[in-house]
């Protein structure tokens, strides 16, 4: 399925790159003014201000469908996405489940933007086995389906802009490498987020073989910072000598960083996701670092290529952005999105 590989930026920071080599926050989504009441898509407030015809976008509709909508990281996809989206003269429709465990509901949105007969489907898939089907649907009826942030298994896609997941999570390890000693927990997304496994997969076999650290533990945060900080509290419970907790999100990484900052005791805290939220954490001493993604780039990228798509323009199927390691040396460069 794979064909070839083009990096937007490849700036992956350190020494994980000779190796071959975001998350979620489960709240009410933000929501967005719906124009078709009877399809269960809602709809931005774009509308079609560019002259018909004039436009790559004109007379067709984008429909966006993240993980969820309560985590700020998927908010600033959407944003960029509907951005160029509207510049590009398309209708902008957007749906989503209220949290990241919820793969059938996500489904059941993306089946009714098919139904709706949407020229481009741009999905952050919830779980990347489920949401093969509806790609493969959506195909069929000649619509354009690209992924964002988070891949699927082999299916009718054609494009997924985002992280190299992997190689983020080796660039999480080596800033390990060089700032912790001793034992560490991980806390993963949800089981089936083809991002987060990722993430967690690069992270462990950066660590392979490297005498300075131990992984002791992991547990599900479900993208969620609630569920997260409970998790990091008993990790601390159970591992009285923990030296740090490496999460594959930064609503995790927020929440285990408040778990730790209700104790007195010094664990380090490694987030992944360069959200402006968790670099003020880093800045306010809840969090240590975490691995930037841009998911603006992302989201505009999306696009871009969706255009490409229907110009009849070759596409490269898989194109990876830039990723960063986040400290409290260059946090404050990061209280916007990139």
């Amino acid at each position: 399925m794979r064909k070839k590989m083009v990096s937007v930026v490849l700036v992956l920071a350190m020494a994980v790159c000779m190796m071959s080599g975001c998350g979620t926050k489960e709240e009410p989504a933000t929501p967005v003014e719906t124009k078709e009441p009877a399809a269960e898509a809602e709809t931005g407030d774009s509308g079609q201000e560019a002259a018909e015809g004039e436009l790559p976008g004109a007379g067709k509709t984008i429909a966006f469908v993240p993980k969820q909508l309560g985590n700020p990281y998927f908010v600033a996809v959407r944003d960029a996405v509907e951005e160029a989206a509207v510049t590009n003269g398309f209708e902008f429709k957007c749906n989503a489940p209220d949290s990241s465990i919820e793969v059938d509901k996500q489904i059941s949105i993306c089946e009714a933007f098919i139904a709706e007969g949407v020229d481009v489907l741009i999905v952050i898939p919830n779980d990347a086995t489920a949401i093969v089907d509806v790609i493969n649907s959506a195909s069929e009826k000649g619509i354009a389906v690209l992924l964002v942030d988070s891949g699927a298994d082999e299916s009718n896609y054609i494009s997924y802009i985002g992280t190299d997941n992997y190689a983020g999570g080796g660039v999480a390890a080596e800033w390990f490498k060089e700032n912790v000693s001793g034992k560490v927990a991980i806390i993963d997304g949800a089981a089936g987020n083809a991002a987060t496994t990722a993430r967690y997969k690069g992270f462990v076999d950066g660590l392979e073989g490297f005498d300075g650290i131990e992984i002791l533990t992991s547990d599900y945060g479900n993208g969620d910072m609630g569920t997260s900080m409970t998790v990091a509290e008993n990790f601390l419970t159970t591992y009285p000598d923990l030296a740090a907790i490496f999460c594959c999100d930064d609503q995790m990484a927020q929440g285990a960083g408040q778990a730790v900052a209700a104790t007195d005791r010094d664990v380090i805290v490694c987030g992944f996701d360069g959200s402006p939220e968790g670099a003020q954490a880093i800045l306010d001493g809840v969090m240590d670092a975490t691995i930037a993604q841009t998911p603006r780039i992302m989201g505009t990228t999306a696009v871009e290529y969706a255009i490409k798509y229907l110009n009849g323009e070759e596409v490269d199927q898989i194109i990876y952005t830039d990723c960063q390691v986040v400290s409290a040396d260059n946090a404050s460069d990061y209280l916007e999105w990139h």
